[in-house]
């Protein structure tokens, strides 16, 4: 069964098993975009699950089914704040040990390092980096960023060509870069 039709079913529904098979095809999503904001995979994960668990909780307020994925992925952006302010709170100084040099040791998943994708997207606004990977990454429509971002329609399109242009830009100097230190 195709996402549309998994999506339908589960809101027609609303049970448990409709939910066991919407979990299977969402919760993938959600969870990479926690990971391209820069959480860990277990922080992903729990805030990932949150979601989904709010998501089966609050099915019954969603107007419109057309823009079901920009009400889940209001959630995680919700949720990714909510998560943001408690441990900013929670701050406290530690002092860390030096960690010797691994070149097995990985924070980011190497499909993103050998892209260069998470690296373009540090230097973007964190408003930014949430259309882009809700976009482009998840490949949500414009209406349903403009649900997730509670936007009117035209200045989601208005934001999206921006950005698509401060990332040309942070991608050919990135090039250009590269160009000059390349060895031949």
């Amino acid at each position: 069964m195709d996402e549309k039709r998994i999506i339908e079913t589960f809101l027609q529904a609303r049970n448990e098993a409709t939910f066991g098979e919407l979990f299977a095809v969402v919760y993938p999503r959600v969870q990479r975009y926690f990971r391209l904001r820069g959480m860990d995979s277990m922080m992903a994960e729990d805030l990932a699950q949150n979601v989904l668990l709010l998501v089966f909780q609050r099915s019954g307020e969603l107007r419109a089914a057309n823009l079901f994925l920009g009400w889940v992925f209001a959630i995680a952006r919700n949720e990714f704040l909510r998560f943001w302010r408690q441990s900013r709170a929670r701050i406290e100084t530690v002092e860390f040990e030096a960690v010797e040099s691994d070149h097995h040791f990985r924070i980011e998943p190497t499909f993103l390092q050998d892209a260069r994708f998470y690296e373009w997207l540090r230097y973007l606004d964190p408003a930014e980096r949430d259309l882009v990977v809700l976009r482009f990454v998840e490949e949500l429509s414009y209406e349903e960023l403009a649900c997730a971002f509670a936007l009117p329609l035209g200045t989601v399109k208005w934001r999206i060509f921006n950005v698509k242009k401060k990332l040309a830009g942070i991608i050919s100097a990135d090039a250009a870069h590269n160009q000059r230190f390349r060895i031949n």
